[in-house]
């Protein structure tokens, strides 16, 4: 009876040691605070919003779209016109918060763009032609303020961008668009380091690591991400070590911020 029992548990042993070890799960730990992250973007975000309005409001005052589209055809589409709205343009540029922008893009009710302020290239042309472009959507999404998000300026361009547009309207008409365009560099600024921001799709949009834009985030297909709606954040246990996630909406934007931790 002794030798009986004595090979059962010699079996048992066997066979637990046989056993394939058990995986890693990946474990999800919702946190009941909100990452100082998410504070700093919500104020980034609303803060652009607004300048947005007041710029806008200055275009509508002075009329500047509809003199611009004007002076536009008088000078056979040269630049030289835009001194005669200075004093009004330069209104709009000092409403908004200064250092933020690298553009200030003005499209008419035709698609014509009829002022930028350092982008040469797009001075002239109408978003309705060629590809779909960020400033098309935003021409498109004209029913109030619209964010489009992050991509290039141009095809040829290598300038990453998040636009912020505003309708122009006068007496009720529709006399066009504002475009407000923010480089990354000023997102990452506000972020804590090493933070990169990827879209619901996976994709890179904001990081400091510029050669990753537009990347896929690293195994985003096999991480299972619950629990970031109302801008909440998770923590997560990857190989790659313990990742806090933090998801944030504004408007049409829809980010999920990924920073390791420790």
């Amino acid at each position: 009876m002794k030798t009986f029992r004595f090979i059962i548990l010699l079996i048992i042993i066997s066979i637990s040691c046989s056993a394939p070890p058990e995986k890693k799960v990946q474990v999800n730990k919702t946190e009941n605070f909100k990452s100082e992250n998410l504070t700093r973007l919500q104020k980034f975000f609303k803060r652009s919003e607004l300048d947005s309005i007041r710029a806008k409001k200055v275009i509508e005052k002075h009329r500047i779209i509809q003199h611009l589209s004007h002076l536009k055809k008088m000078d056979n589409g040269r630049k030289k016109y835009y001194l005669l709205e200075k004093d009004n343009i330069t209104e709009m540029i000092k409403s908004v918060t200064e250092g933020i922008y690298i553009d200030y893009i003005l499209i008419n009710k035709h698609g014509e763009i009829v002022y930028t302020k350092n982008n040469e290239e797009l001075f002239g042309s109408n978003v309705n032609d060629g590809f779909d472009s960020p400033l098309k959507k935003c021409f498109l999404n004209r029913d109030n303020v619209f964010f489009e998000d992050v991509s290039f300026i141009l095809p040829s361009s290598k300038v990453y961008c998040l636009q912020i547009s505003s309708p122009v309207f006068v007496e009720n008409n529709f006399h066009g668009i504002l475009v407000l365009q923010v480089e990354i560099k000023k997102i990452n600024e506000i972020l804590d380091s090493g933070t990169e921001i990827f879209s619901r799709d996976g994709v890179i949009r904001v990081t400091p690591f510029s050669e990753r834009i537009f990347l896929k985030y690293n195994g985003y297909d096999n991480i299972k991400i619950t629990g970031l709606e109302n801008n909440n954040s998770v923590f997560v246990n990857l190989p790659a070590g313990k990742i806090r996630f933090s998801g944030f909406n504004y408007k049409e934007i829809t980010w999920i911020l990924a920073q390791k931790e420790g």
